[in-house]
């Protein structure tokens, strides 16, 4: 059957707030980071980070616009999908055994260009669920189809985040996953009892393998239970209660000078009320929200599945970070150690959020008139 393609402008809402929070996120960055900057270069200069984050800027926008004008279809004519997933497995896997300890196991490093190689699991991962769903849409109500064989895919790749370690990230991931499953059709008793045996089972071994983990969610449910965990969270709220309403002035935040641990990436929220206040906050919020709102609307005026299943697959991969970052700031998720999309330090991260929002507006771009099926009343 020829599919009738009626092409359309891309998504301006969506466009322009994702702008406007990139450049916001460089003005905020260069403030937050500016002590720790100077520290770092024995009071040289406080640009060390705005400048390294600038050149990753650059980049990232160049490859956004270029997604933007690449037709997303490909990826399948390609056979992109399980080419991603294998490589996002190797990488992982050269990540833990390259020889590192700490952190330094989630990076990879060649030659001046280095990246997490998380997010670009996460990337991959979202591109093979919606091809998947996409070829198997018929019979994803059965359970091998629509939920063993998918997990059994992408379960791999998260114990080797996992143990990276990097449980938040494979947390957030899971939610990225059994989301995308239950919209594209898994059942609800199959999804709520998988969730269930998965999230019980990955509770089990984090707090068996690291004790912090339960120590961060003690002193989440009592801030004064544990002084060392309790203390970021503590120093978060008081950046924001400093900030008021209007906040103490741009450049002016007391917390950064480092009683705030991580300024410039898990916490960079709580600058951003401290120095611009509340009224800030809420514009940001709401810059998330409507960065949703405009992908559920691409989503919802696409009849592509894979255009509508890879639209949600990016939206929640987005808001999910964004809302787990603000939500350990605010102090009503415990500690998790996750960045704030655009605005926190971090390469690898802006460059894979912006690769998302280039591909969403491509998809924006094209509405496919056919028939709606059943199960697309899931998106709605």
């Amino acid at each position: 059957m020829k599919i009738n393609i009626k092409e359309k402008k891309q998504d301006r809402w969506l466009f322009f707030t994702v702008i406007f929070l990139v450049g916001f996120g460089l003005a905020v960055l260069f403030s937050a980071s500016s002590v720790e900057s100077l520290e770092l270069t024995n009071g040289d200069s406080p640009f060390y980070y705005f400048l390294r984050q600038f050149l990753k800027v650059v980049p990232a926008v160049l490859l956004f616009l270029l997604m933007s004008r690449f037709n997303y279809k490909n990826f399948q004519k390609l056979k992109l999908p399980w080419i991603l997933i294998g490589t996002s497995f190797l990488l992982l896997l050269y990540t833990k055994f390259q020889g590192c300890g700490g952190d330094a196991c989630r990076w990879i490093s060649i030659g001046p260009i280095s990246f997490q190689t998380s997010d670009f699991a996460r990337f991959s991962i979202i591109i093979f669920l919606a091809d998947y769903i996409d070829r198997h849409y018929k019979n994803m109500d059965q359970f091998f189809t629509g939920i063993v064989f998918p997990v059994l895919v992408v379960l791999p790749i998260a114990l080797l985040i996992m143990i990276q370690p990097d449980n938040s990230t494979t947390i957030i991931l899971m939610g990225i996953v059994f989301s995308m499953l239950f919209i594209g059709g898994a059942k609800l008793m199959q999804f709520f009892t998988t969730i269930l045996l998965g999230a019980s089972s990955m509770l089990i071994f984090i707090i068996n393998q690291k004790s912090y983990v339960l120590k961060r969610i003690l002193s989440f449910i009592d801030p004064t239970s544990s002084e060392a965990i309790g203390y970021q969270s503590t120093q978060s709220l008081l950046a924001l209660q400093q900030g008021g309403f209007l906040g103490r002035g741009w450049g002016d935040s007391v917390q950064k000078h480092q009683y705030l641990p991580e300024p410039h990436t898990d916490f960079i929220f709580a600058v951003i009320g401290e120095e611009l206040g509340f009224l800030a906050g809420i514009i940001v919020m709401l810059a998330y929200i409507i960065i949703f709102y405009r992908i559920i609307k691409i989503a919802k005026n696409s009849n592509d599945i894979f255009g509508i299943i890879l639209s949600i697959g990016f939206g929640l991969s987005i808001t999910y970070y964004a809302f787990v970052n603000i939500g350990v700031v605010i102090g009503v998720i415990p500690v998790t150690g996750v960045t704030l999309p655009f605005i926190s330090y971090g390469g690898s991260s802006l460059i894979t959020n912006l690769l998302m929002v280039g591909i969403l507006l491509n998809i924006s771009r094209a509405q496919r008139k056919l028939r709606v099926r059943k199960w697309r009343l899931r998106v709605n």
